[in-house]
């Protein structure tokens, strides 16, 4: 019986803490960013350094753990990848660049499904830097972070201060 109950406590305890998450793209489809003009190439660059563990999800004893760097890897490669879709070239302009650095991503647990924000910043090649924030809901975790990130990177191309840097000559 005394090993039946420290069994019971080990099984129970091996649910709480903290889980590694490893951020991946969420496909976004087709016609969700609309076309817009860009003039020369654009390089979407990753300006997120830190590798220390955020908690990106925690309720109930259950946490989800990954780094600043990981989310800003994901959203800068499918940056690159829907402004390689939605971008129309539109003459041979000056080289362009966009350098992400998510400084936030967190999931809520809110009555059988999650809610997010992601809060980032775009340091434009001409100086500007904006800072943005992204919001999603999921009825699936793991979709609610990813989805969380697909959603910055639509925010990101829909602004009218990226666009227009873009389309500069």
């Amino acid at each position: 019986m005394r090993y039946f109950f420290a069994a019971t406590a080990a099984f129970v305890l091996a649910g709480c803490g903290t889980m590694a998450f490893t951020p991946a793209e969420y496909p976004l489809r087709d016609g969700l960013i609309q076309s817009f003009p860009v003039n020369g190439t654009v390089a979407v660059t990753n300006d997120q350094s830190s590798t220390a563990p955020v908690i990106v999800y925690s309720y109930g004893g259950s946490k989800l753990s990954t780094n600043l760097k990981a989310i800003t890897d994901v959203m800068t490669a499918q940056a690159q990848k829907e402004l390689q879709k939605a971008g129309q070239p539109a003459g041979p302009g000056a080289a362009k660049s966009i350098s992400l650095k998510v400084n936030k991503l967190l999931s809520v647990y809110v009555a059988f499904s999650w809610k997010s924000d992601i809060d980032f910043e775009a340091r434009l090649g001409d100086g500007q830097t904006l800072r943005l924030t992204a919001h999603h809901a999921s009825g699936v975790l793991q979709q609610d972070l990813n989805g969380c990130i697909a959603e910055g990177v639509m925010t990101l191309l829909k602004d009218p201060r990226v666009k227009a840097y873009l389309a500069a000559p």
